[in-house]
């Protein structure tokens, strides 16, 4: 049934007219446009389709399975590139369709398909969904640039609106209820999948967040690995508009991978789920696989029905402090989850106590050794001489506040000890955090690192590591500085305090977290003997959470089972 991709990996089309492909697309590029075919070949089983390909800007980010990649609509669809034509390997399907459907069907009726794939030359700029265009926007962020604390500060008390989401225990989704007469979807009714074929491939349905960046998407990567080297197919969807950076890791080497460009809502009826039914009737899926993505949380009970006897399983990490994230969104279709995966003992204690789940359905199985081997962890002396090594390790997003840990480092300009500064990462903020560096005068004083430099590098030349964090679960950079050897100071969120005791957690206020890192870091640099004890403790309660086995070992045995 597959042939091979213009990847090389398997593939649910045949590429009958691609002369004009170029032949230069790289692993990304190449990964992009087998999602976009692929997608397309469930969408239109049986079909040939004419494909028109697309040029674009850094400004453009991939149109790939949208509902305007059916018909063209769309602004990003100005400058046609080339042509090509595809031939869909997937069975059709037999089976009386509903009126409901009638938009999906138009949609996929169509002849041709509009699509266009980011050329490399894109990565080098902020994501466009971060960039202000307006000129008020503009002015806005440079404002925010000169005195991002104020602007933190404000935001924190929009966000009190939110805590009752997630402090409350949420009422869960009744499935069957919507589709009812006078139910949300009165108009339908639930179709479930028709079965597999004999002798269908095995395969694990994934559902990332999308391909960038991120502890989540490290271990999301990782369990993609794992049942792969359990020999299964990962079947990986993402529902997150982006130029996906990330998708050429060899992770997901031999993954059948889509991922989406928003908004593939039209072409997917509720209750039906056209793409969904596709990859269950083609596959033999033996388990469902969710790392924060929200498309594929919605259609959980509807994969339920359509499968009852297979495990569902999905994977949390952080509360939002607006609206609860994802996992609430878990918590709200908890009927249809066979397990939710937790990476620190507070999400645990929040999914049982808070929200109501059964203990036996919630595993906590800490994150560990993803970008650092741990090994004997020993504490790391300073290098006699040398000056006090302060890292900030993380995206540069929101939601890791690099601009507090920037203001930190001006306040600490005033020490007596010398210290050097390294800011390691990149995300959709970084040029912003440019901003806020030149903006309190630091340029040369902070060392920025993007993530082409190994984590690993950055800690051997650490002393100290600083999470500055709005919000956390427990973070990945926090385990792997302690096990290699360095202490850890935090904003006192989430559930770093599982790891991290009191005199090394800072308000997470920012006013109050930039005193306070000011003085916890030059009190750690003047006293050796203070820094070696904290890291003590915190080595002692890392190696307390992983007597748990960790989520890499806990999914290794759950997938086998599968």
């Amino acid at each position: 049934m597959t042939s091979e991709s213009v990847s090389g990996l398997a593939a649910l089309y045949r590429l009958t007219h691609s002369e004009e492909i170029p032949a230069d697309l790289s692993v990304r590029e190449k990964r992009l446009l087998d999602g976009a075919l692929n997608f397309h070949a469930l969408m239109a089983p049986g079909r040939r389709l004419q494909l028109y390909f697309y040029d674009g800007t850094w400004e453009s980010l991939p149109r790939l399975t949208d509902d305007s990649s059916f018909n063209g609509l769309s602004r990003a669809f100005r400058a046609r590139l080339f042509d090509a034509e595809m031939e869909s390997l997937v069975a059709p399907e037999e089976r009386v369709t509903l009126p409901a459907e009638e938009e999906s069907i138009h949609l996929a009726g169509q002849a041709a398909r509009h699509l266009h794939v980011s050329r490399d030359d894109v990565i080098a700029y902020d994501p466009p969904r971060h960039i202000p265009t307006d000129p008020l926007r503009r002015v806005a962020r440079a404002i925010r640039a000169r005195t991002p604390l104020m602007y933190d500060e404000v935001r924190d008390v929009e966000l009190l609106r939110h805590r009752r989401s997630y402090t409350a225990r949420a009422v869960r989704r009744n499935y069957a209820a919507e589709f009812a007469p006078g139910g949300v979807h009165d108009d339908t009714r639930i179709v479930p999948a028709s079965p597999a074929p004999d002798g269908a491939v095995k395969a694990v349905l994934f559902g990332l967040h999308w391909f960038e960046l991120g502890g989540a998407e490290r271990w999301a990567f990782e369990s993609v690995r794992i049942a792969r080297e359990a020999g299964f197919l990962p079947i990986v969807l993402s529902n997150r508009d982006s130029h996906q950076p990330w998708i050429s890791r060899q992770e997901l080497d031999g993954a059948l991978i889509i991922p989406f460009s928003e908004a593939t809502v039209l072409s997917q009826t509720a209750g039906i789920e056209e793409l969904l039914r596709a990859i269950l009737r083609t596959f033999d899926v033996r388990g469902v696989v969710v790392h924060h993505n929200q498309w594929l949380y919605d259609r959980l009970d509807w994969i339920a029905l359509s499968r009852p006897d297979i495990p569902i399983v999905d994977s949390t990490h952080i509360v939002e402090y607006r609206g609860g994230g994802f996992p609430l969104s878990s918590v709200l279709v908890d009927d249809a989850i066979t397990i939710h995966h937790t990476i620190s003992p507070k999400l645990a204690q929040w999914m049982t106590e808070t929200q109501g789940v059964a203990a036996e359905k919630v595993v906590m199985a800490p994150l560990g050794g993803l970008t650092v081997e741990p090994g004997d962890a020993t504490f790391r002396h300073r290098v006699p001489g040398a000056p006090f090594t302060v890292a900030f390790v993380g995206r540069m997003a929101r939601q890791k506040a690099p601009e507090v840990f920037v203001q930190a480092v001006h306040r600490l300009m005033n020490s007596t000890v010398p210290m050097r500064f390294i800011m390691h990462g990149d995300g959709e903020m970084a040029t912003w955090v440019t901003d806020v560096i030149r903006g309190a005068g630091l340029e040369g004083v902070i060392e920025r690192r993007t993530s082409a430099i190994p984590v690993a590098a950055t800690l051997d030349e650490a002393d100290l590591l600083v999470v500055s964090s709005h919000n956390e679960g427990l973070t990945l950079t926090t385990l792997e500085a302690i096990a290699h050897g360095l202490p850890v100071i935090s904003t006192d969120v989430g559930a770093q305090s599982d790891i991290i005791p009191t005199r090394g957690l800072v308000s997470r206020n920012v006013h109050l977290a930039v005193r306070q890192i000011e003085k916890k870091v030059t009190w750690l640099a003047e006293d050796e003997t203070a820094r070696e004890l904290l890291w003590q403790e915190e080595h002692a309660a890392e190696q307390q959470l992983t007597r748990h086995a960790s989520a890499s070992e806990w999914f290794a045995r759950e997938v086998s089972a599968w």
